[in-house]
């Protein structure tokens, strides 16, 4: 009964969902942000996102083709990757707020789903079923070395996506699964993984997660995961999932097409069809107390023709702690984008977010 009753909490969120339409940060400054600490960019607001009351939206780059993932470095440059593959370095070289210097970091590289910093501060690459680091040697903002670390990963459908680093210093990659709902030859497909920092050691964390999209740490160390439903015929929801290891997360669905008829079920549903890609802890203090120590996610949107299909919006996931383990509740936070695909916190607490569509990176600040 408790399962039946989770399924049908489950599905009523969704439908909710519905109605309505990588990298971990570098550790901060000393001083707590605050709103006083993080002025309004030197822009206008961007009129096209509806944001809660005391919230407001800036553009502060553009001009992006398809990009996919973004990361901050320790002194607080922001990277972004392109799914063509290059990567750009973006800097706010006057304090305004406004990432205005944008120059080429990377490139030479194809389908770049993801990017993450590691601990020895070289930038992390996911593309077609490989890992690559690439590095800035002589600290002239450009990288200079290249190198494979993992290579060979089984795609199709989908490929490897995020990237993360744990709390014990292990990489962690998501690996999508080759087709829509099937059984699938090589068992590193739809799953988890979990590898050294060189790529030596590659084990499969958690599997039967379809499309494992991005993943983050919280502080305490716990490690969770977008996951893409599958697509028609079968049409099951997108997930929030909180990752053990060794847990199987129920996928491939046939015959049933039901996402909770085995396997640990997800925290929380996020919609038919939605596509939740990016998430993002946040533990920062711009924001008021009520979004701290929650999940942001983007929901990039489908293009399926299911009726219950949604997404392009950013959602806040509240999660509340209790003796039974966390539970999490959704709302929708940001509307108006175009397709958001990533989301990150800012060092000084704000929120950036990706839009695929629209090729522009969006801050959002609390201005109250």
């Amino acid at each position: 009964m408790g399962r039946l009753l989770r399924y049908v909490a489950l599905l009523t969120l969704a439908v909710s969902l519905a109605a309505c339409g990588d990298d971990e940060p570098e550790p901060g400054p000393t001083a707590t942000p605050t709103a006083t600490d993080s002025p309004p960019p030197s822009a206008p607001p961007a009129s096209e996102i509806a944001l809660p009351e005391g919230f407001s939206a800036y553009v502060v780059a553009e001009g992006f083709s398809s990009p996919t993932s973004l990361a901050q470095d320790s002194a607080g440059a922001v990277y972004v990757s392109e799914r063509g593959g290059p990567i750009f370095r973006l800097d706010d070289t006057d304090d305004d707020g406004i990432l205005e210097s944008k120059a080429e970091f990377a490139s030479g590289l194809a389908l770049v789903n993801g990017i993450a910093f590691g601990p020895d501060g070289a930038l992390y690459v996911a593309s077609q079923g490989r890992v690559m680091v690439v590095r800035d040697n002589d600290s002239d903002r450009t990288a200079d070395r290249s190198e494979e670390i993992i290579a060979g990963l089984p795609r199709g459908a989908h490929q490897n996506n995020g990237l993360a680093f744990g709390p014990d210093g292990k990489l962690y990659l998501t690996n999508g699964s080759t087709c829509n709902d099937c059984e699938e030859p090589d068992e590193r497909s739809a799953a988890i993984l979990q590898a050294n920092a060189d790529g030596s050691g590659l084990v499969i964390y958690a599997h039967g997660l379809r499309n494992p999209y991005d993943i983050t740490f919280d502080p305490r160390g716990r490690l969770w995961s977008t996951d893409n439903g599958s697509d028609p015929p079968c049409n099951t929801i997108d997930e929030l999932n909180l990752v053990q290891q060794g847990a199987d997360y129920g996928w491939p669905y046939s015959p049933a097409c039901d996402s909770l008829q085995s396997g640990t079920p997800p925290i929380v549903s996020l919609g038919f069809n939605t596509a939740s890609t990016g998430l993002d802890y946040y533990d920062a203090e711009q924001f008021p107390d009520a979004y701290r120590d929650d999940l942001f996610i983007t929901l990039w949107g489908s293009n399926a023709t299911a009726p219950n299909s949604a997404g392009r919006v950013l959602v806040h996931a509240e999660i509340t702690e209790t003796a039974a383990g966390p539970q999490v509740t959704v709302e929708e936070f940001g509307t108006g984008f175009e397709n958001p695909i990533d989301v990150i916190v800012d060092r000084d607490g704000t929120l950036l977010v990706l839009d695929f569509g629209s090729g522009q990176l969006y801050r959002i600040i609390y201005t109250g």
